[in-house]
């Protein structure tokens, strides 16, 4: 063999790569076209079969993609349901207040008369005294968001709330037989017994103490004693309002006097029975009491419009949401009709 013939077999292995890299096709533009065929072509040819670990996840990773983008409603419905499942996990239990061995039993009012009253539970008939002088402070306050918690009475539809609870002295906690939280619009009662199951009077008592009257449904509560600042009317409004929506706020600032007007009746008893004997930002003891009805006409009028838009909107809350677009289609279809 000669050398000549030596060379020429030398080169060819090189001859074909330099000619495939100068021969590929270009576009209009100038650019080089690659052959997807031949690629993979090429790419099965080296792996002879076989997929590495860097391949198949990376398809993997894909197919999740893939998947998650065509099944995207379906996966946030089940998340939200996830969502919903932990939430209701995470309710905690309501907790004791105070310890059942250091409660207070009951005593007695001591005897400052000759005569017990037991329609207004103290003495009369003695020496004339300051009654709001000798008053002291509540044995405990209700702290909503570390005290309430689930009871037995969630499962017991139309539960009553706990009294003690209001007040901050329950010893029970989880195991209480009553409501220990707030009420809510959706919490309707009996017009006779308070949202505490209490029996309700025909008549206010003289001082409009006590648990109310069923002649009419009381929203507004009066709080006196109040320690006169210059900020008094933030300061109610901010202690007030740990008991539920408010609707109003009147202050009298000369007189250290004010008119809390709730939203719902059953968060006005609820506040009247947690503030009673408390303070606020001062050592002063509140006088709490239910308001007197308000003469003016306009109130009347505006008490009458709100009682029908909680009635209807404690409706809305408890019908289907395929009912109530139902009724609003039904609704607007004699105003089309009209308009035609």
């Amino acid at each position: 063999m000669s050398t000549e013939e030596v060379y020429q077999i030398d080169e060819t292995p090189e001859t074909p790569v330099e000619t495939h890299k100068r021969s590929a096709p270009k576009d209009e533009e100038g650019e080089e076209v690659v052959n997807v065929l031949e690629l993979s072509e090429t790419r099965l040819e080296s792996q002879d079969g076989d997929v590495g670990e860097g391949q198949a996840e990376t398809d993997e990773n894909t197919q999740r993609n893939i998947n998650s983008d065509v099944e995207g409603p379906e996966n946030d419905e089940k998340k939200s349901l996830v969502k919903k499942d932990k939430k209701k996990k995470k309710k905690r239990p309501a907790r004791p207040q105070i310890d059942a061995d250091k409660l207070k039993e009951k005593q007695a009012a001591p005897q400052t008369g000759t005569v017990y009253n037991i329609w207004y539970n103290k003495w009369s008939g003695g020496d004339r005294e300051d009654k709001y002088a000798s008053q002291t402070h509540a044995e405990g306050r209700c702290n909503i968001a570390r005290d309430s918690g689930y009871t037995k009475a969630d499962k017991v539809p139309g539960s009553f709330f706990c009294l003690y609870f209001a007040r901050g002295i329950c010893p029970n906690g989880k195991t209480c037989n009553y409501l220990h939280r707030l009420p809510e619009v959706t919490d309707i009662f009996n017009p006779n017994v308070d949202c505490f199951g209490r029996d309700k009077r025909a008549d206010y008592r003289d001082d409009m103490g006590g648990i109310g009257s069923f002649m009419r449904q009381n929203r507004t509560i009066y709080v006196g004693r109040i320690n006169v600042t210059d900020d008094i009317e933030e300061v109610v409004a901010r202690h007030f309002a740990e008991w539920g929506d408010i609707e109003r706020v009147r202050v009298l600032n000369s007189r250290g006097v004010a008119f809390i007007t709730y939203m719902n009746e059953a968060n006005a008893q609820f506040a009247k029975e947690a503030m009673a004997h408390q303070s606020l930002d001062h050592n002063e003891i509140l006088n709490v009491r239910w308001a007197t009805v308000d003469p003016n006409p306009l109130a009347k009028a505006r008490e009458q419009r709100r009682l029908e838009e909680q009635a209807a909107e404690a409706v809305k809350k408890l019908l289907p949401p395929d009912y109530l677009k139902e009724l609003e289609s039904r609704a607007l279809q004699p105003a089309k009709r009209r308009k035609m």
